[in-house]
């Protein structure tokens, strides 16, 4: 399931237990992440190489993604290897430090998206785009979607929990 989480099921995520709320979190995203972005980066690669000289081509967007893929990955090694057992085990006050420190990661992976989002011009495909360059932008899109909807829900339920809201970053 590849879906914003709607509503409801938001509100179904945000009454889990904070131990099945960090699996909800790893599995639905954490895993998702690591799938969508290499294919994302193939697909990039491929339209750089074959459409570079069209006037819409996403120059520079491969970089863009593999700079994402690698600090999505540093990102969530932190959360996965320090953070998540550290809330898991009830250690809140020493959490507080990297959940604001994570609130802050989160601030810059949105303006990385903003950025892949200029360079794609707001994912507006050509209408002579091939189904390479159309099944990229409809990556993005959801990956974009996969990821707000990721730092929303650490951001505003699971964070939430550790530091009542008061990390200094934008909770967005």
């Amino acid at each position: 399931m590849n879906k914003v989480l709607h509503s409801s099921s938001r509100a179904a995520t945000e009454d889990l237990p904070t131990e099945s709320l960090i699996e909800h979190i790893l599995t639905r995203f954490h895993d998702v992440h690591r799938d969508q972005l290499p294919e994302l980066i193939r697909l990039s690669e491929r339209v750089e190489r074959v459409h570079g000289g069209h006037p819409l081509c996403p120059s520079g967007l491969t970089g863009q993604l593999q700079d994402m893929q690698a600090e999505l990955e540093s990102h969530m090694a932190k959360e996965e290897q320090i953070l998540f057992p550290m809330i898991a085990r009830g250690i809140q006050g020493m959490a507080a430090g990297p959940v604001s420190v994570m609130r802050h990661e989160h601030d810059d992976h949105g303006q990385a998206l903003e950025a892949i989002l200029d360079t794609t011009d707001t994912l507006s495909i050509p209408e002579d785009a091939c189904k390479t360059w159309q099944a990229l932008y409809e990556g993005i899109k959801t990956f974009r979607d996969d990821l707000l909807a990721h730092i929303q829900l650490e951001n505003n339920v699971l964070f939430t929990r550790v530091d009542g809201g008061m990390g200094g970053a934008s909770h967005g």
